[in-house]
């Protein structure tokens, strides 16, 4: 009876996740392969991933049948063993239905964004208690576990009738040392079968998603625990490291900047020049505060003035009118903190974890530290509590001043609901003008570095702002337009203050909403927006160059005219050529080069494969023939950035 106890509890698990792959390339949001066969294959390969999977959930239950028989057969045994098996069925619906919910929001299997959330445990509830009818779905889950319990009782009885029906071949009874070596067994297949899952599937399709569909869900999440952290010339293709210096002393080159010591990044930026190529120059004449808005999954997508077939942004499509626009600025990664690295660091992105994560991420230059230099206040200020991503601990340990939801006066908190995530973004701007008011008493510039948070699940925010959001509560864009609201809100009440007409406004977004698609790394879902407003004293206008977000910074600084020792590794676009420029996109595991029209993709196979963009709207692209110039200039920036990291630059 144990044996197809096993069998029918191996054969109901592969038998639901089979159920929940069907249920998840019905919900794939557009992004699996156009190919039917493809998909067929991602479903197919499933299954073997699933039965691998089953041999290890089946594990407890394989220990719990080397009790004694005796025991086994008596009531307690019989209650012990539903119990486990409800159980265990329990999990495997929760990882279920958690599978499903995460592939709605991100259209990918469970990955290291999956990891983070466990990490963060209280938030992670938090958001989904506010989220999605808790109450609803935990009995669900409850009663589909004892539902399940009960077909494996059903047919493993079926299965051992039809075992010891006449003339059937039957098991002799199992001796423990057998189901010893049995239980070994199941711990063993699903190790050596799951270990190369991650390789097999990515290499196997041609569509990330259905790479993804293929995947087992908790397969896929021990994978990425373990794989959270990624070192570069561990895994990634290497070229010598006197190569990678050359490469980027040649691509840092700039016509206002003068190489000073041994490392590439190491050099003495003037502002020398008046011809910035169109790219204008702050022309106040008293040091102006500086307010970087980064603002939480704002894809271009949603901004008409940005491209996008969307019109969730109004407000700052019209302030986009009277400021410099970047209308080709790519976001460096998929996360918040790739995001705040990239606009703090100006580094290309790093495998693995965001540098804000790992530990000793405070002897790195940061924007903050080069306008601390020249005499300004800096405040990191974040609506929600900046534990989470290491967010505070990084901003503190590099100069700035803390001002997150824990410092912000609970009358002002109660004015407007919140959620896990943070405050609505209307009580963070207050912060913000409180922050500059304190400091324009004080007689000192202020570097505010502003995050956002109501454009996040739940999508829930302050009704009555917005008619067009309170039409869409609870969505998507519902919250995108109270965070676009809130922005032209925070700007009319800042023009009442004096400072403002001694104020620089960035806007920008951390990354986009989503980054699925068809390909690996597709380009549109990195395309961000990005501007600088201050009017009276920038000049409105735009470029349409190719622009990383690691650019944002050093542009910034030049356009506010300040000599400064750089160790950035981002351009001041006025002061390089076009044909010089590039941008960076990634995940947490493969890493894109953009020049040109080529994509570089560098993966930790160590492998590098070039494509050509036919279409950057539609992220349609070309296979091209190998080219060593090519993928070294990709290795060279990611390989100099680890080095970087690394002080071995």
């Amino acid at each position: 009876m144990r044996f197809y106890y096993m069998l029918s509890f191996w054969l109901v698990y592969v038998a639901s996740q089979s159920l929940l792959r069907l249920a998840l390339a019905a919900t794939g949001g557009g992004t699996l392969a156009s190919s039917a066969g493809a998909t067929l294959g991602a479903l197919a390969l499933g299954v073997l991933y699933d039965a691998a999977a089953g041999l290890a959930f089946s594990l407890p239950l394989a220990l719990f049948f080397l009790l004694p028989g005796q025991l086994l057969r008596a009531r307690a045994g019989v209650f012990l063993r539903r119990a486990l098996v409800v159980l265990l069925e329990f999990l495997i619906a929760f990882s279920s239905a958690a599978l499903f919910l995460f592939w709605q929001e991100f259209h990918t299997n469970f990955n290291f964004i999956a990891v983070d959330y466990l990490i963060y445990t209280q938030e992670m509830i938090e958001n989904i208690r506010e989220s999605y009818p808790m109450g609803i779905i935990l009995p669900g889950l409850a009663l589909s576990a004892i539902a399940l319990t009960a077909l494996v009782e059903r047919l493993a009885r079926r299965l051992a009738a039809r075992a010891t029906a006449p003339g059937a071949v039957t098991f002799a009874p199992w001796r423990r040392a057998a189901f010893v070596r049995w239980a070994l067994l199941c711990l063993l297949l699903p190790a050596l079968s799951l270990a190369p899952q991650d390789s097999w599937r990515t290499h196997a399709f041609a569509a990330p998603a259905d790479a993804e569909l293929a995947g087992n869900g908790p397969a896929c999440f021990v994978h990425a625990f373990f794989a959270n952290e990624l070192d570069y010339p561990s895994f990634y293709a290497t070229i010598s490291d006197d190569a990678v210096r050359g490469t980027l002393r040649t691509e840092l080159a700039a016509r206002n900047a003068t190489p000073e010591g041994e490392a590439p990044t190491s050099r003495r930026i003037e502002a020398a020049h008046d011809d910035r190529q169109g790219i204008p120059r702050y022309t106040g004449t008293a040091q102006p505060n500086i307010v970087i808005i980064t603002v939480e999954s704002l894809s271009s997508d949603y901004s008409r003035f940005f491209g996008g077939d969307r019109d969730y942004t109004p407000q700052m499509d019209t302030i986009a009118q009277d400021a410099f626009t970047f209308r080709r600025m790519y976001a460096t990664g998929t996360r918040t903190v790739r995001g705040l690295e990239a606009i703090s660091l100006s580094v290309p992105p790093t495998p693995g974890q965001s540098i804000l994560r790992r530990p000793d991420n405070d002897h790195l230059q940061t924007l903050g530290s080069i306008l601390a230099g020249k005499g300004y206040a800096c405040d990191f200020l974040y609506g929600g509590d900046g534990f989470f991503d290491n967010m505070n601990d990084f901003f503190r340990r590099n100069g700035y001043a803390i001002k997150d939801r824990a410092t912000i006066p609970s009358a002002e908190r109660g004015s407007a609901p919140e959620t896990v995530w943070g405050v609505a973004d209307e009580v963070l701007y207050t912060q913000v003008l409180r922050s500059l008011d304190e400091h324009a008493a004080a007689g000192e510039p202020a570097f505010e570095m502003v995050m956002t948070t109501s454009n996040h699940r739940p999508f829930t925010f302050p009704r009555g702002r917005d008619a067009a959001a309170d039409a869409h509560y609870g969505t998507r864009e519902g919250a995108c337009r109270y965070s676009d609201w809130a922005i032209g809100d925070f700007l009319r009440r800042a023009r009442e203050h004096d400072w403002f007409g001694n104020t620089i406004f960035v806007i920008v977004a951390d990354h986009q909403a989503s980054a699925a698609g068809r390909t690996n790394l597709p380009v549109n879902r990195y395309h961000i927006p990005a501007l600088v407003y201050a009017p009276g004293r920038i000049a409105a206008g735009g470029t349409d160059r190719l622009t990383s977000q690691i650019d944002l910074a050093p542009t910034l600084l030049g356009m506010l005219g300040l000599s400064y020792d750089s160790q950035l590794m981002g351009h001041d676009i006025a002061e390089t050529a076009p044909e010089d420029d590039r941008a960076f996109i990634s995940t947490y595991q493969l890493l894109g080069y953009l020049s040109g029209d080529r994509l570089t993709i560098l993966s930790p196979d160590r492998k590098a494969q070039s494509y050509h963009i036919d279409d950057w709207g539609k992220s349609i692209y070309t296979p091209l023939p190998d080219d060593a110039a090519a993928d070294a200039a990709a290795i060279s920036w990611y390989q100099g950035a680890s080095m970087l990291y690394h002080r071995t630059l």
